[in-house]
């Protein structure tokens, strides 16, 4: 009988973690319905990866968001049982990885000083770059699906 403090290795029973995560908002969000018509989430989706949903977002979430929204397009392509477009995919995987909380430094320490322009954008703003990038992934994805690539 221990009746000093034992140190068991006992599993984490925090059973409102799941309440606290800053990835619900992603991993409990709507992917869109199924073929036959059943709501798919996030945390469904990349279940069927075969890896923990919540580690895969908070690699996503560290991950650029350019790149965190080609890598959701492409476990969308891969995993949800429906017929999507290529623009379809495409919007909802911006949608989705507008909801993973950012990881990375904050935009305020990188922006630029007033009357500068910042070195990594130059001339081109924000919402052109991204637009830039969602039709290279819409070709790339057109490509793919057309065995090109």
């Amino acid at each position: 009988m221990c009746l000093a403090r034992c140190h068991l290795n006992m599993p984490d029973t925090d059973v409102f973690r799941l309440r606290k995560s800053n990835l619900n908002a992603f991993l409990f969000a709507d992917v869109g319905a199924e073929s036959n018509g059943m709501p798919l989430s996030v945390v469904s989706m990349l279940g069927r990866l075969g890896g923990d949903p919540w580690a895969t977002a908070g690699r996503l979430a560290g991950q650029p968001r350019d790149a965190a929204v080609l890598e959701l397009a492409e476990i969308i392509t891969g995993t949800a049982r429906a017929e999507r477009s290529n623009a379809e995919i495409m919007a909802i995987a911006t949608r989705l990885a507008s909801l993973l909380p950012s990881m990375g430094p904050t935009s305020s320490r990188h922006a630029a000083r007033p009357g500068t322009q910042s070195s990594a954008l130059g001339r081109w703003s924000g919402s052109t770059l991204a637009l830039l990038v969602l039709v290279a992934a819409a070709a790339v994805l057109f490509l793919r699906a057309a065995g090109l690539l």
